[in-house]
């Protein structure tokens, strides 16, 4: 029965023809959107709240985490309603239209655009381990900017270099109304290797699974990473410290290769 069942559960996901909820960036209000996978797929691919919280650098102000991976409700509280069952698939940063974008690591550019609602203009980062010091390949996802992002596909950039600005777009319409709601939406997947390919503006292939964008930021050395094992840690391992860049270009701590996305104030 239960192998009856997986093959049943993978056909509706094939039916479903989505990794991600690939209707996104389809258009707008009155679009038709495609079915939604069940539940079980995406909490198969790590869709799920971890319960990890930031912490940052002593003597460092950083804009922080106005909604959190795997939450079922926005910044101000109101429910979420996505191809996702409701849970968030990244995590948002509010900030003023303009904000300097950083990458969390050296990483090549290998998408970039602009769709529409729930995405806006968006740019992906391709992090290799030896970029990121995590045994897999992290694909990160900013979206939301004021305009594409400037960088062509496949210039490679070191971390902390700025890669877009912070905006609204995608946000407006919905939701947030006429005036949208200006942040950072920034989610993470990762896969064995470098592979992917380009469906409007997401990336795949399916075999890419979710992670919570603070389990970027575990301490090093990591032997494996998953949204499953960011769960079972305990309490006192979820609170995560990230390195943070400043905004006078210097990072703290001193020779880190992983940064926030954002700029932060030195106190």
């Amino acid at each position: 029965m239960r192998t009856i069942a997986t093959v049943l559960l993978a056909a509706v996901v094939l039916a479903a023809g989505i990794a991600d909820g690939f209707a996104q960036g389809r258009g707008g209000k009155g679009k038709r959107r495609e079915a939604r996978a069940p539940y079980a797929y995406f909490e198969a691919k790590g869709l799920f709240p971890t319960s990890l919280v930031a912490a940052f650098p002593a003597g460092v102000t950083c804009p922080g985490v106005a909604s959190p991976y795997g939450s079922k409700t926005r910044y101000d509280g109101s429910p979420r309603n996505n191809p996702h069952h409701g849970y968030h698939n990244g995590l948002d940063i509010s900030l003023p239209v303009g904000t300097p974008l950083l990458a969390i690591a050296g990483g090549t550019v290998v998408h970039k655009g602009t769709a529409g609602q729930l995405v806006g203009s968006f740019v992906w980062l391709h992090v290799a381990p030896a970029d990121s010091g995590l045994p897999v390949h992290v694909f990160a996802r900013y979206q939301h900017l004021d305009r594409p992002s400037p960088l062509a596909v496949g210039v490679q950039v070191a971390a902390g270099q700025e890669i877009g600005v912070s905006g609204k777009t995608g946000t407006t319409g919905g939701h947030f109304g006429a005036q949208g709601y200006p942040h950072l939406h920034i989610a993470l997947y990762v896969g064995d290797g470098p592979e992917f390919t380009i469906k409007g503006p997401m990336l795949g292939p399916k075999s890419l699974n979710y992670l919570d964008p603070l389990g970027f930021y575990l301490p090093r050395p990591v032997d494996a990473i998953d949204n499953h094992t960011l769960r079972d840690l305990p309490d006192i391992k979820k609170t995560i410290l990230v390195p943070a860049r400043t905004t006078d270009g210097t990072t703290v701590p001193v020779g880190s290769k992983i940064v926030w996305p954002v700029a932060c104030a030195a106190e």
